[in-house]
């Protein structure tokens, strides 16, 4: 078995590892575009895959340009729905809340990467009791880039006070994991169907993978 006794510190991303959400984002995107009948294709899903969310209302713009909304209105329509359905829908990935508290009694500092705006994360962490498990929250909006580049690995890392080589980042998407991965850091890669056609690229990367629960992670870190 392979000892990761050197890490000091765990990066998260939010979605589809420290939870179950990944589903949401998928139906609240087609629910608010369906009512202008427009139906989302996988094709759109994976040409979006590690948008903000302002990105992800200029690539609809432009793939559907009869769609009768403004940029800023599309923005506002969709933030309302995530507003009103995210928060109250997206639940804990099994075993997550065990595995932090562990993480914590064993000193390891903890903090969160993720592309979801801050006002929506930081709420549904706040709910769940889970933001006192990190000492910050990184999100697109602080770096400006998504994480094909690993600006927001790095900048966790050195938020920290450590090097990527002392750092674990956690991840369900293939691309983010394998930008952590070429990064420095270690990697620890999460099954997420909304991902299954690039799992194995993942696991290829990954120094250890959790297949449905943190509880598979006991003794290994």
């Amino acid at each position: 078995m392979q000892n990761f006794s050197h890490i000091r510190g765990a990066i998260f991303d939010m979605d589809g590892t420290l939870l179950d959400s990944m589903p949401v984002w998928k139906r609240l995107t087609q629910r608010y575009l369906a009512q202008f009948n427009v139906h989302i294709t996988d094709a759109d899903y994976a040409v979006c895959e590690g948008f903000s969310q302002p990105q992800v209302a200029e690539y609809f713009l432009k793939r559907y340009p009869n769609l009768p909304l403004t940029r800023q209105q599309m923005l506002d329509g969709m933030d309302e729905l995530i507003t009103s359905r995210y928060e109250t829908i997206a639940k804990p990935k099994d075993g997550v809340i065990d595995f932090l508290e562990g993480l914590r009694a064993r000193g390891v500092k903890m903090a969160i990467a993720t592309l979801t705006a801050r006002r929506h994360a930081e709420k549904a962490l706040i709910d769940r009791d889970m933001m006192k498990y990190f000492e910050f929250m990184l999100t697109i909006e602080d770096v400006g880039v998504p994480k094909y580049e690993p600006d927001i690995y790095l900048e966790a890392a050195k938020r920290l006070g450590l090097t990527a080589g002392e750092c674990m980042v956690f991840e369900d998407a293939p691309y983010a994991g394998v930008t952590a991965k070429k990064a420095g850091f270690a990697l620890c890669g999460m099954a997420e169907p909304a991902y299954v056609e690039g799992e194995d690229t993942l696991r290829q990367v990954s120094d250890m993978f959790v297949e449905h629960s943190f509880a598979e992670l006991a003794g290994k870190l």
